[in-house]
């Protein structure tokens, strides 16, 4: 998506405020919080949201309702979530402890041919997040990662074939600790 910074943080803010609408069940949370976003700045800044919504929309991101009172409530569409989802995975990061716990993190995976594309693409991923390839689908990284591996498989539709591990000692470990400078 060749976006905005704005664009790109009103689709993050939907698809936030998707979830907390299901979580609040309060169906017009989402427009109180566009409407005290409108009121907290300026006009033109205004403006400039409003126009990105119609980018969004124009783009089929979003669906735009438009009420009586000059609220507009936007929804995500589902090429709209997934594009979402693309900026949150774009996002994902793995945080660095003050100090290792001495616990490895080990990702096993023997996903089949069929879902080339999907292993790829997550061994791609995990190679951003800093994990370090260990032999043919195992990886390995130093500090607690179950959150972000859960999403990854969930995002590649490959979760039963992916195995997340946490084990105090691995073959090498002072090898290990030198390739993450531990």
């Amino acid at each position: 998506m060749k976006a905005s910074s704005l664009a790109r943080n009103i689709l993050k803010g939907i698809g936030i405020t998707g979830m907390v609408l299901v979580a609040a069940t309060n169906p017009y949370f989402g427009i109180r919080l566009l409407r005290a976003w409108k009121y907290a700045h300026s006009k033109n800044k205004w403006r400039e949201v409003q126009k990105t919504l119609y980018y969004l929309k124009d783009r089929g991101y979003v669906t735009l309702q438009y009420f009586p009172d000059g609220t507009i409530k936007a929804t995500l569409t589902k090429h709209g979530k997934t594009i979402t989802e693309k900026l949150a995975l774009s996002d994902l990061k793995i945080q660095k402890q003050s100090s290792w716990d001495g616990v490895w993190r080990m990702v096993i995976f023997d996903v089949p041919n069929y879902q080339s594309k999907s292993r790829r693409g997550f061994t791609d991923h995990l190679k951003e997040l800093g994990f370090k390839y260990a032999q043919k689908s195992v990886w390995i990284h130093p500090y607690p990662s179950h959150r972000e591996i859960m999403i990854l498989r969930r995002y590649y539709n490959i979760e039963k074939w992916v195995i997340y591990l946490e084990t105090k000692m691995v073959e090498d470990d002072e090898l290990w600790q030198l390739k993450f400078k531990l």
